[in-house]
């Protein structure tokens, strides 16, 4: 992934962790589906937990948190699972979130935060009983590579379980929706049909794939509320760029959403 894309998603840690509009508009946005836990996507607090019974999640399992953000979801699920945890980002700042909130919360013991690409993990062979992915694997391009890695990292009858933003009907085609999409989040959204296919290629079986989109769409309205909301804040943090791309973009994804072109699946398989 470029060093472009990577500057985004490390002035979003900062701007939306590390502010008081942040965390205002963090508070408000998940007030609604169960509070805020670290996420900084589509999922949950139930899906979230949801994603780790899939996986198999217990106190002697190791699992990989694949694109882990600022730790708050790993985090969560060491706590709520007894598990050991291994967060991998490729932005520095989400790392560096992410360990303070490791020591912060007392959990060094449980959780460890490593800079990483998902397209070259750095970890062993057969090292993961599970790799939790949230909300995440869109932003990868060549995705046939991560689920390699994931396959590769993955020990015989590892579970894979994970949430993402995918086409679901037809590709939007507009320009200014293409734009919206892709100055912002750096989307690239396989297909529900596109994973199945991957998985298998890679050595993956017992497929379930749920279809989630209704939950993606009303987070996404919220979204585009909450910047509305504390615009007066965040345009001060952000500047005005980001914020209008920001804005823009929660609103294409809820539209292409309530469309029928965008949505979110729930898939888990077994190694």
């Amino acid at each position: 992934m470029g060093e472009d894309t990577k500057e985004i998603y490390n002035a979003t840690h900062r701007h939306v962790v590390e502010t008081e509009p942040g965390r205002k508009m963090r508070e408000f946005l998940w007030s609604e589906f169960g509070g805020y836990v670290g996420q900084l996507s589509w999922c949950t607090v139930d899906q979230l937990e949801t994603l780790g019974v899939r996986a198999g999640l217990a106190p002697d399992v190791r699992v990989l948190d694949l694109c882990c953000g600022s730790g708050g979801t790993s985090l969560h699920l060491a706590k709520r699972f007894g598990c050991s945890v291994v967060g991998v980002d490729y932005s520095d700042v989400a790392i560096e979130l992410a360990r303070r909130a490791a020591t912060n919360a007392g959990a060094n013991d449980q959780v460890e935060f490593v800079h990483g690409d998902a397209l070259d993990l750095p970890f062993d062979q057969d090292e993961f009983d599970a790799v939790i992915s949230v909300d995440s694997l869109v932003i990868v391009p060549r995705r046939w590579k991560a689920v390699d890695e994931i396959a590769r990292v993955l020990k015989p009858g590892g579970r894979l379980s994970f949430s993402d933003e995918v086409i679901v009907g037809k590709v939007p085609r507009d320009k200014e929706v293409l734009q919206a999409m892709n100055v912002y989040g750096r989307l690239y959204p396989e297909t529900p049909g596109t994973y199945r296919r991957l998985l298998a290629e890679s050595g993956f079986r017992d497929v379930r794939l749920e279809e989630t989109t209704e939950t993606f769409v009303r987070i996404s309205d919220r979204w585009a509320e909450a910047y509305r909301r504390y615009e007066e804040g965040l345009r001060e943090v952000l500047g005005d760029q980001l914020f209008d791309d920001g804005l823009r973009f929660f609103e294409v994804l809820r539209d292409e959403g309530l469309r029928g072109s965008l949505g979110q699946i729930r898939l888990s398989a077994t190694q």
